[in-house]
């Protein structure tokens, strides 16, 4: 019986794979993909890379045969989500496999401005807790690696622009994610838990700004702006209408709370704090200063 992994050949799903490979013998991992050219390097290797698409059900049998556990990497299309994963989960049930394993978002409640999270995750969260499986959430922060564009563009423009006021978020990198995912897929005790993996240092729009100053080696000054008003600079710089809106959205969320979470849970499973957002930073320094 084999752990499931889908979305593997996502930057979350691979380095996660890459954690399990660290557990687990190669024979117990079952990589799910709608894309397995993309993981032809691990499939080469000898791993069990299967193509299967939640909005196509009948893949889906295939994909998850001999499964004992299953890992659902939480999708982000907007409005389409919580019908995949009810999918999902379905045929999880249908296949006799015994746990899932979901990852979710931090404070996954409804009112949430962020149109690609909304409130979605929680409907996923009860859906999957009212199905009779063994589950098992993690609530992934917001991913440190997401700090990079913005303090790139920070320190080429010199201004940090943005929405999100006074609140505060609290970043987590991607490894630090795999890492918790894998430890709760190959070790027991977490049927039924809820865990929020979050960062250790909740961070204002200040503290972002000379956070970005301070790695970059460039001035940046912080420039409060209302919703409207980025919306407006984002698409005035050649932004998509769309992710202009997302990133007003996540803005917004940001101002009103919903990302502000600090939670142990992370050094509980892993007996180590998280890495912080300054060595993300520093890690991609190279990348940061490479803009413009």
């Amino acid at each position: 019986m084999s752990v499931i992994v889908t979305g593997a050949a996502g930057h979350l799903g691979r380095l996660v794979t890459e954690q399990l490979l660290e557990r687990l013998p190669l024979e117990e991992l079952v990589l799910v993909t709608r894309r397995p050219q993309a993981l032809r390097e691990l499939a080469a290797r000898g791993a069990d890379v299967r193509y299967g698409d939640f909005d196509d059900p009948a893949t889906l049998p295939d994909a998850f045969a001999g499964g004992r556990q299953l890992l659902l990497i939480s999708g982000d299309a907007m409005g389409r989500p919580v019908p995949q994963h009810r999918v999902a989960v379905d045929a999880a049930a249908a296949a006799g496999i015994g746990q899932v394993v979901l990852t979710s978002q931090v404070n996954p409640v409804a009112g949430n401005p962020f149109s690609a999270v909304g409130s979605e995750p929680g409907e996923t969260e009860a859906m999957l807790q009212r199905s009779g499986l063994a589950w098992t959430v993690l609530r992934l922060g917001s991913f440190a690696e997401l700090q990079i564009p913005p303090a790139a563009t920070a320190a080429m423009n010199g201004r940090l622009v943005t929405n999100m006021g006074d609140g505060r978020l609290v970043p987590i990198s991607r490894q630090d994610c795999a890492e918790a995912v894998a430890i709760t897929l190959t070790t027991d005790g977490h049927t039924g838990q809820i865990y929020e993996i979050t960062g250790r240092e909740a961070l204002s729009a200040r503290d972002l700004a000379e956070l970005y100053a301070d790695v970059s080696g460039e001035p940046v000054k912080l420039v409060p702006l209302s919703d409207w008003m980025l919306t407006w600079v984002l698409v005035a710089i050649g932004t998509p209408w769309p992710a202009a809106l997302d990133i007003t959205a996540f803005g917004r969320a940001i101002r009103r709370g919903h990302f502000d979470v600090v939670d142990p849970a992370f050094e509980r499973l892993t007996g180590r704090p998280p890495v912080a957002v300054r060595d993300v930073l520093l890690a991609n320094r190279a990348d940061l200063l490479a803009v413009g």
